[in-house]
C-alpha cells in the first residue's frame, strides 16, 4: 500500500514536468498528459486526469489506474488518451509517458510528400497513414533522438487507432509526432521523457529557421540518415544520465541552479544538451553535463582537473581547451536553436551546402578568418559583438586549442558552433556568459524576423542593417 509521503513524492514528479512544459510553451494551462509506472505496484500506472492543469497539478489531478480493466481511484476521470499511455507503458523499459501540444514540433506535421520541405516518406507512397519522418539537422536532436516519425491519423485524440500505432513508433524511437496535434515520447522517467520533447521542439525550431534562411537540409538530412551523426558532426552528445560520465568529484551546485533554469525557461537550449562550467581554481573547474535544466530537477556537477587525463568526454575537453588558452573563468555551451540555424546559414554560405556535411576540406577558412553573422540589434552593436562560426570537426582536431581562442577573441567571448548551437565564455562568471547566449540567440532572432520582413512585406533586406 503507497504512504502518503510517496503520494506526494510521485505528485512532485509531475510537478516539475508539468510546470517545466508550461513555462516553455510545449503546454497551455490545461493541454496534454503525462503518465508513469506506479514503482510500488507493477498492476497500475499514475495519469493525469482529464482536463487537469498539468503546470499546477493538485493531489485530485493525478489518478492511479489499473492496466487490466482501466478502472481508477478516486473522484476524476482519466485523461481521454490514458489507452494510449497504458499501451506504451507496456512497452519494454518504458515506464513514463508525456504527450504535449509543442508548436515547432507540430508545426513539421503541416505539410506534404509533394513537395516536401523537411519531412521525408517513410512509407508506401500510397500509404493512407501518411508516415514520414523528421530527421533533425543539429548535433543535438541528430543525437539524442534520431528521426522521428510523423504520421496522420484519422482520429487524434484518444481512438483505439492511436492505442494500436503510437506504442508501435515509440518501440523504434523515443519521441512520435501525431500531425496537427503533437508528440509523445516515452521513457525510463518523466524527466527522460522531458528531455525528449524539449531536444525535438529545439530541433524543430533550427530546422524550420534554416529552410526559411533559404538552406535546402536535404542533403544534410540524407548525409545523417546514411552515414549517421558521428560522420558529420565529428562526434555523438552524450545522452541524458549516459554511460561517458565526466570523471571527477562532486561539487556544490552554486550558482548553476539559477542559470540551468534561466537558460531552460528562456528557451535558449533543450533540457540535457550542452555544458556548463566555472574556472574554481588554477588547475580544476567545476562542470555541468549540460547547459539548461528546469527548476526542481537536480542534474549532477563534478570537480575535474584541467589538466588532461586520458580519454575523456567531448564537451569536457571543449571547456577545458577555453581555460588552458584563455583567461576567461567561466564558459557556458547551448544548443540555441536560432543562433544554431544562423550559423549553419553561414557555414552554407561559405563553403556550400557540403560545408554542413562534415566534408573535410569544406571550410579551409579559418586560417584567413572565420565566416561571420553580423547582428543588426543596437545591443549587440553596442557591445561589438560579431558572431564568428566554427565547426565541430574543426573543434575536434589538434589545433582545437588555438582556434577556440581566436574565435572566443575574435566574437568579444562569443562564438557560433555550426550543428552545435552557442559557446560563451565570462571573464569572471557564468552570468556573463549566460549573457552572451541570450545576446546571440536574440540577434538571430532580429536577423531571421527582419529578413522574413524582406521576403514577404517587401521590408528592406538584412544587408541594409548588417
Amino acid at each position: 500500500m503507497r504512504t502518503p509521503d510517496q503520494t506526494a513524492a510521485m505528485l512532485r514528479k509531475f510537478r516539475v514536468v508539468g510546470l517545466a512544459l508550461m513555462r516553455i510553451n510545449l503546454n497551455n494551462t490545461h493541454s496534454g498528459n503525462m503518465s508513469c509506472r506506479d514503482p510500488m505496484s507493477a498492476d497500475r500506472f499514475w495519469i493525469t486526469a482529464s482536463g487537469a492543469p498539468c503546470g499546477k497539478l493538485s493531489p485530485a489531478d493525478l489518478l492511479a489506474v489499473r492496466f487490466d480493466d482501466m478502472s481508477c481511484a478516486g473522484p476524476g476521470r482519466p485523461s481521454s488518451e490514458a489507452n494510449t499511455h497504458r499501451r506504451v507503458l507496456e512497452l519494454p523499459g518504458v515506464n513514463a509517458c508525456v504527450h504535449c501540444h509543442a508548436i515547432a514540433s507540430t508545426l513539421l506535421g503541416y505539410e506534404s510528400r509533394q513537395p516536401p520541405i523537411l519531412l521525408h516518406g517513410a512509407g508506401p507512397p500510397a500509404d493512407p497513414s501518411e508516415e514520414n519522418l523528421f530527421q533533425p539537422v543539429d548535433l543535438w536532436g541528430a543525437g539524442l533522438i534520431g528521426a522521428v516519425p510523423v504520421a496522420a491519423f484519422h482520429n487524434t485524440v484518444g481512438s483505439i487507432e492511436m492505442e494500436r500505432r503510437i506504442p508501435a513508433y515509440l518501440r523504434r524511437a523515443p519521441v512520435a509526432i501525431v500531425k496537427g496535434h503533437g508528440p509523445f515520447a516515452c521513457g525510463q522517467s518523466l524527466d527522460q521523457c522531458l528531455h525528449h520533447l524539449s531536444v525535438l521542439e529545439n530541433s524543430a525550431i533550427t530546422a524550420i529557421a534554416l529552410r526559411r534562411l533559404g538552406i535546402d537540409t536535404s542533403a544534410l538530412q540524407r548525409a545523417l540518415r546514411s552515414e549517421g551523426v558521428r560522420a558529420v558532426f565529428a562526434g555523438t552528445p552524450r545522452p541524458l544520465g549516459g554511460r561517458e560520465r565526466p570523471a571527477g568529484r562532486a561539487a556544490p551546485r552554486g550558482d548553476f541552479t539559477y542559470w540551468l533554469a534561466y537558460q531552460f525557461d528562456l528557451g535558449l537550449g533543450a533540457f540535457g544538451t550542452g555544458s556548463m562550467s566555472r574556472r574554481s581554481s588554477a588547475d580544476e573547474m567545476i562542470f555541468c553535463p549540460t547547459s539548461a535544466a528546469p527548476q526542481g530537477i537536480e542534474v549532477p556537477l563534478f570537480r575535474i582537473p584541467l589538466s588532461p587525463g586520458g580519454s575523456e568526454p567531448a564537451d569536457v575537453r571543449l571547456h577545458r581547451l577555453v581555460y588552458s588558452h584563455t583567461s576567461y573563468r567561466a564558459c557556458i555551451l547551448a544548443s540555441s536553436p536560432l543562433a544554431t540555424a544562423e550559423a549553419m546559414a553561414a557555414l552554407a554560405a561559405a563553403g556550400g551546402v557540403e560545408a554542413l556535411t562534415g566534408q573535410p576540406d569544406a571550410i579551409e577558412a579559418h586560417a584567413a578568418g572565420f565566416p561571420i553573422v553580423a547582428p543588426i540589434d543596437a545591443e549587440s552593436a553596442h557591445h561589438r559583438i560579431r558572431l564568428p562560426v566554427t565547426t565541430l570537426p574543426a573543434l575536434a582536431g589538434d589545433g582545437a586549442g588555438g582556434l577556440l581562442a581566436r574565435q572566443l577573441e575574435t566574437g568579444s567571448g562569443l562564438g557560433l558552433i555550426a550543428g552545435g548551437g552557442v559557446i560563451a565564455a565570462g571573464e569572471r562568471s557564468l552570468a556573463q556568459a549566460a549573457y552572451r547566449v541570450s545576446l546571440a540567440e536574440r540577434a538571430a532572432r532580429f536577423r531571421q524576423e527582419v529578413d522574413l520582413h524582406h521576403r514577404l512585406l517587401g521590408g528592406p533586406p538584412l544587408a541594409a542593417f548588417e
